[in-house]
């Protein structure tokens, strides 16, 4: 592949600026991107602006109102796939592995804040797939500390609305950003405390979005039976069927109908978030079995490596004759087209589920490691 113009290069510059005049009337009107609480933020110099991350498109809607140019720390699987491999470098992202130790980003980062950037980073490390706001990774504050950062915290009110991280459709919602005065650390400030400090002003109501404007959506409900991966009233894996806005279960016939809002109203009336946690609290540390295939990304290479009956449980991931201990595994993620990824031994693995949601099986096996210490 041809190399492309560096971060900070006259080219990159250019396409940035270029990119962001195309999409500034869009933005205001497609996407209705609404103005939120900005206090004057730095018209020069170098900050980090951290964010909760609920779409693909956040780093479009918290750099926009700026008028800087920024570059944006990036999920490298992102940086495999044919057209944002050339796109992502141009519009300013570097990559990042995630879960684990990356000097090459990290050098590129502390390069882009000395040259001046607004670097934009979200510490939760992934995107919401129901708006609730995880834990910041504890590196956040390593790196804070460690370059002395200016900090900006934003929020991004009704991003998990306008195209929920399950959903087939996006929707016609207003998007909102709301932005925090820069903060610095003193020395004497510790890592956990500039951690909790960021997690609490990042943090959003996923059921409090703004109100008052029309909003709108198509089928909305298509997409969602991957993330309720179980019916949250009989408890049936595998059961619930969407279609258009509504949601019913093939076993025990409870149906709903979704909002834009993401509320689940019927005979039961729930929240997804409410529906997820009665799923994931009635399963606990179930173990899993299905057919399975795992390949090795290398590139744009797959290289299979086992197929066959896999199995998750207290022991490790099993897939065919292979059987992997949690000790061996680490980050474990689930990236566009609910991808699930992680590695071992430095190598990047995907895990293809036959006929059961990836959701499901990196809901489970995350809650192994996590319960064992790992990413």
């Amino acid at each position: 592949m041809k190399k492309l113009p560096p971060l900070g290069s006259r080219p990159q510059v250019a396409f940035w600026w270029l990119a962001w005049s195309f999409l500034a009337i869009p933005g205001t009107l497609a996407f209705r991107w609404v103005p939120g609480d900005a206090p004057k933020l730095p018209r020069d110099g170098p900050f980090i602006l951290v964010a909760n991350h609920t779409s693909f498109f956040d780093p479009i809607w918290i750099a926009w109102w700026l008028f800087r140019r920024s570059s944006f720390m990036a999920s490298a699987a992102l940086f495999h796939m044919p057209v944002l491999r050339w796109l992502l470098p141009l519009g300013g992202c570097f990559p990042k592995t995630k879960f684990v130790k990356d000097p090459e980003s990290m050098k590129t980062l502390a390069e882009r804040y000395a040259a001046g950037d607004v670097i934009v980073i979200f510490p939760e490390g992934t995107r919401s797939f129901d708006g609730r706001t995880r834990e910041v990774l504890p590196g956040i504050g390593r790196l804070v500390k460690r370059l002395d950062a200016r900090v900006v915290c934003a929020r991004v009110l009704n991003g998990h609305l306008f195209h929920p991280r399950w959903a087939r459709y996006p929707r016609w919602v207003p998007v909102r950003v709301d932005y925090d005065p820069p903060r610095t650390w003193g020395p004497e400030a510790t890592v956990e405390q500039i951690n909790a400090d960021i997690s609490a002003a990042i943090r959003v109501d996923p059921v409090d979005p703004p109100t008052g404007l029309v909003s709108l959506g198509y089928r909305m409900a298509e997409g969602l039976p991957d993330y309720l991966w179980a019916c949250p009233i009989c408890f049936r894996q595998e059961a619930l069927i969407a279609r258009g806005h509504g949601l019913r279960c093939g076993s025990c016939a409870a149906s709903w109908t979704l909002d834009t809002r993401n509320y689940m109203s019927g005979e039961h009336p729930l929240w997804v978030h409410e529906a997820f946690d009665r799923i994931r609290e009635h399963f606990g540390d179930a173990e899993l079995s299905g057919r399975a295939g795992l390949v090795q990304l290398r590139g744009k290479a797959r290289i299979p490596v086992a197929e066959g009956e896999a199995r998750l449980d207290a022991e490790g991931l099993h897939v065919g004759a292979l059987s992997m201990g949690f000790e061996e595994l680490r980050g474990v993620s689930v990236e566009l087209q609910n991808r699930l990824m992680f590695r071992r031994a430095g190598a990047l693995l995907e895990l293809i589920p036959e006929g059961q949601s990836a959701l499901k099986w990196g809901h489970f096996l995350r809650r192994r490691l996590e319960q064992r210490g790992g990413s």
